[in-house]
């Protein structure tokens, strides 16, 4: 479940601020190979590598970078007049922006592209849209500064966007969905997404010489037949890969497609124009090409999205299992738990009956109310279970510290409560934004335990200490106790439903067992460390939501 935001903001390395010099530089130097007019190219990769690296790292590290780049290399693009050179940069730049703006902020689409709504807003708000101004501002300033005519705009427009729409499509797409899982787990994205990303690439040996015999087959097609005939049949074949195994492989395929029949060839003999035998040829199969490619890449997201919701399935009937056997459980042990305490009263008042002493009477009166606090305990704590379970997470703001004396004043009723000196001093004067009846349902059966168990032997002084601290956009929320401690064999034993670790111990243990599923609830994570005789110290990691 996702509890948390979408994205986070955070710091970055400093190597982050020259690395869009340095790579949009090497990709307008490689555009020169495909360059067929003046200042203008068949495939310009500098937007396409501009478009991945502000989404990864932001506006102000790569519009710049870009734009200082572009202009110094604006020389070598045939505009001899450095005047000039920040007026003919600047078009590529405000696509750029513009496709930012469109994609992150009103599409508000995530660049990781997780799903298939995702894909289309990239290719529309990312790419479309933006390439189709960003061409149309360049073609008017290179016929305003007389590099072109009217004459041909139309024919030199849709080449130029044909052949930039299929870099930015072939390039942009296989590098957001798989170099971005490699950044977040070393955190050099700007904006962190908050749950892990993870892409199902991993192919058992079958699959892995199943891939290696297609790669091989379309390298052996771009050497036997002739790319102007058959073009189709690379696309037949990255769709059976789409098919066969999903986004990732599809996207890669269109690249290795593109790789082969189009950039390789170019970079061998100086264009790609030797390929075909009209410019009409060209228009033609580029834009076949591009839509089979758009078809391979949006059938590979479905069908990875199809997957991902039957591993969805697959996990929800395993927890509907799951949750079957604990009930099972929770109505006979729950039925138990239930009866005894009553029968204790039965028997106390009928004891009670037959003896006329009072102070008899008064000793029966304490041990039935004894047995009534702990069946209201266990009650309360069955009520606890039925809200986690039942009710939606409301994230709202929690004063950490009011909360913890909110919950301190309810257990004042527990037996050696005056005893213990109980510390709050370490608890940041900072406001969570987390769901407060599942906290405070965590907090609570935390800090009873910590009262229940300390030790009861002369000369011991109970403390329990309760602190809290930031770390990025979690809040650490421990709770240290110098009780009995648990023995280590029964640690991992804890947070099961109904488990006591302690043969003294006197309530349900369902107490950690909910801790633990509300933590689940709201995404957090509850860790203990414990030294059997000393204490011990739980620690929540608390999202925020």
């Amino acid at each position: 479940m996702n509890v948390s935001t979408s994205i986070e903001s955070r710091q970055l390395p400093w190597w982050t601020w020259l690395a869009p010099f340095v790579v949009i530089h090497f990709a307008s130097q490689l555009s020169l190979v495909f360059k067929y007019d003046q200042g203008v190219s068949t495939f310009y990769l500098p937007t396409a590598i501009a478009v991945v690296l502000i989404n990864w790292w932001g506006f102000w590290r790569v519009v710049p970078a870009m734009y200082i780049v572009a202009t110094l290399n604006t020389y070598y693009w045939g505009v001899e007049d450095w005047h000039l050179w920040p007026v003919f940069s600047a078009s590529e730049v405000i696509g750029v922006t513009i496709s930012y703006y469109l994609f992150r902020k009103v599409g508000r689409g995530k660049y990781w592209l997780p799903n298939t709504n995702h894909l289309i807003r990239f290719i529309f708000f990312a790419l479309v849209i933006p390439i189709t101004i960003e061409l149309i501002l360049l073609q008017l300033t290179l016929i305003y500064f007389s590099h072109q005519s009217w004459d041909n705009f139309g024919e030199a427009y849709l080449r130029n966007w044909l052949g930039e729409f299929m870099a930015n499509f072939g390039i942009a797409i296989p590098l957001l969905f798989s170099v971005t899982p490699w950044l977040q787990q070393r955190k050099w994205l700007l904006e962190l997404p908050a749950k892990k990303i993870e892409h199902s690439l991993h192919y058992d040996r079958k699959k892995w010489i199943e891939t290696i015999l297609i790669y091989g087959a379309l390298v052996l097609l771009s050497i036997t037949i002739p790319f102007e005939q058959y073009w189709f049949a690379y696309g037949i074949v990255s769709l059976y890969v789409a098919i066969r195994f999903g986004f990732g492989a599809a996207v890669f395929c269109n690249l290795f497609v593109f790789l082969i029949t189009y950039v390789i060839p170019s970079v061998i003999t100086g264009s790609p124009d030797h390929l075909f035998s009209s410019e009409d040829m060209l228009f033609t199969i580029f834009l076949g090409n591009l839509l089979l490619s758009l078809f391979v890449a949006i059938t590979g997201r479905v069908i990875s999205d199809l997957h991902q919701v039957e591993d969805l399935l697959h996990q929800q009937n395993q927890e509907l299992e799951n949750t079957n056997k604990e009930l099972d459980r929770f109505v006979y042990s729950a039925s138990h738990d239930l009866s005894a305490p009553l029968k204790s009263i039965l028997g106390l008042v009928s004891i009670s009956k037959l003896e006329a002493k009072a102070e008899s009477s008064t000793e029966y009166l304490n041990e039935i109310e004894l047995s009534v606090l702990k069946l209201e305990s266990f009650i309360a704590e069955i009520l606890d279970y039925s809200r986690n379970k039942r009710l939606t997470v409301t994230p709202e703001q929690i004063k950490l510290k009011a909360l913890c004396q909110e919950i301190l004043d309810n257990l004042k009723y527990l037996d050696n409560y005056n005893q213990i000196n109980i510390d709050l001093t370490e608890i940041e004067q900072t406001i969570i934004h987390q769901d407060k009846v599942r906290l405070k349902i965590i907090l609570s059966n935390l800090i009873s335990n910590a009262i229940k168990f300390q030790k009861r032997i002369p000369g011991h002084k109970p403390v329990i200490k309760i602190s809290s601290r930031q770390e990025a956009s979690k809040t650490l929320i421990k709770v240290e106790d110098n009780g009995e401690g648990i023995p280590k064999e029964l640690s991992p034993k804890i947070f099961e439903m109904f488990y006591r670790a302690s043969d003294k111990a006197s309530g349900s243990g369902l107490g950690l067992y909910i801790a633990r599923e509300s933590a689940s609830k709201i995404g957090a994570h509850i860790t203990h460390e414990s030294e059997y005789g000393k204490g011990s110290v739980f620690t929540i990691e608390l999202p925020e939501i």
